[in-house]
């Protein structure tokens, strides 16, 4: 793709890349403490037509020292605002774990104040939006226990986070926010979206089955489907080709 450098560059959208012929957009969300970086591989994989988008919340990366979010749907508008401008060819919206309602609320704001929709939202390693409320909290423990319960739950937090007070006094902070939004998150009563909607889950993933993925089906009139991936709660990130060629293939990109 003979792409060039975002001349419109946002803090959400680092590093951005566009390309005068891109015919789809995909805006990828994090899981929570997790940041655009998750996503740094998935170009090598977009084929012509394409752009990946990774969106960088407040307070992580390239945004370190800006204040964290206090909420999902509190943090919607300016993100809505930022990407915006970026609408103006058929877009699609990925979010893992806590991503993944941050995405479903981003859809819902976009189609109730601009008319606009994904031509796909997918949402992965999530239980359906109001979901996590039945899960035990933990955004208010001690950062040891608290570094351990989220290891037990999902996973993926490197062991000197988890054995060094330094190191996890960087780190933490911003995933205990991320899960105090989770926690406190309730989705206000509103129509359903219109869109195709998509729902991954890892086999080795032990807080969201697949079982769980179909409560998600009621969030949209449009289609729905799931899928179980090899892998743990961050199964849809290892699988950048199948989630971008399922893409690809809506849109006859390849």
């Amino acid at each position: 793709m003979n792409d060039t450098l975002y001349a419109g560059q946002t803090p959400w959208l680092p590093n951005r890349r566009s390309a005068a012929d891109t015919a789809l957009r995909l805006f990828c969300l994090p899981h929570a403490g997790g940041a655009a970086s998750a996503f740094r591989t998935w170009q090598h994989h977009v084929p012509y037509g394409m752009e990946v988008c990774p969106v960088q919340l407040p307070g992580r990366e390239t945004r370190f020292g800006e204040p964290l979010p206090t909420g999902i749907v509190d943090l919607v508008p300016a993100l809505a605002e930022a990407v915006l401008p970026s609408l103006d060819v058929p877009f699609a919206l990925l979010g893992n774990s806590m991503g993944a309602l941050v995405a479903y609320e981003l859809a819902r704001y976009l189609h109730r104040h601009y008319l606009l929709s994904p031509v796909r939202l997918v949402v992965a390693a999530a239980r359906p939006p109001g979901g996590a409320a039945l899960l035990p909290r933990v955004s208010h423990l001690s950062d040891q226990e608290f570094g351990r319960a989220m290891q037990a739950r999902h996973g993926g937090i490197p062991d000197e986070i988890l054995d060094d007070p330094q190191i996890g006094a960087v780190f933490l902070p911003v995933l205990r926010a991320d899960m105090g939004m989770v926690e406190q998150y309730r989705p206000a009563p509103g129509p359903p979206l219109t869109c195709p909607v998509s729902a991954y889950a890892g086999t080795r993933d032990g807080n969201v089955g697949a079982a769980d993925l179909d409560g998600d089906a009621t969030v949209t009139t449009g289609r729905f489907d799931r899928q179980v991936l090899d892998g743990d709660h961050f199964a849809v990130i290892d699988h950048p080709q199948l989630v971008i060629g399922r893409l690809a293939d809506e849109l006859a990109l390849r």
